[in-house]
């Protein structure tokens, strides 16, 4: 199967599951300085297997028309290109998905190496961090239901421990 490491999709690259895929595309992604995201997944009704799926460049398409007609109160600049990098997937047999489309170009800067980090599809929370923030969690309840503290203080306590969790999380 596919080494998960390093490597430029081909055509002909086999994966035993959509997800070990997902992982080459994201991992690629990461290097080359593009955000990607997942564009459908084809399932089968007989068994439940994914029998096809493709996976883009986050920048693919357009938004759609209804959400781009109505003026907001806060405006979210237009961040779709139509650019048209993707892979796409069939399955062959049992448990062997091959990458049977694939396109590398894009029409948008890319991330610069400093910033790919901050990518949404290259952030990732450790198990560590996740259980000190829902530790954290638990407690903000006792402290907004005590009477004595007025909601300023409730508001700078939540402020605070979100801030703390930001902290942990960048480092």
């Amino acid at each position: 199967m596919a080494k998960l490491e390093k490597g430029t999709p081909q055509v002909g690259l086999r994966f035993r599951n959509p997800d070990e895929a997902w992982k080459f595309w994201v991992e690629y992604g990461g290097r080359t300085g593009f955000d990607v995201r997942k564009r459908y997944a084809n399932v089968s009704s007989y068994d439940g297997m994914v029998t096809s799926c493709r996976f883009v460049c986050s920048n693919e398409g357009h938004r759609r028309k209804g959400q781009t007609n109505n003026v907001r109160k806060c405006f979210r600049a237009e961040t779709r290109t139509d650019c048209k990098a993707r892979i796409s997937l069939v399955v062959r047999g049992v448990e062997n998905y091959e990458v049977t489309n694939v396109v590398l170009e894009h029409n948008h800067f890319l991330h610069l190496p400093e910033t790919r980090h901050l990518m949404a599809s290259q952030r990732y929370v450790l198990t560590l961090h996740s259980r000190t923030f829902y530790m954290m969690l638990s407690f903000i309840p006792k402290l907004i239901g005590c009477s004595f503290i007025n909601r300023n203080e409730r508001k700078m306590m939540v402020y605070n421990i979100q801030r703390k969790w930001r902290m942990m999380v960048t480092t």
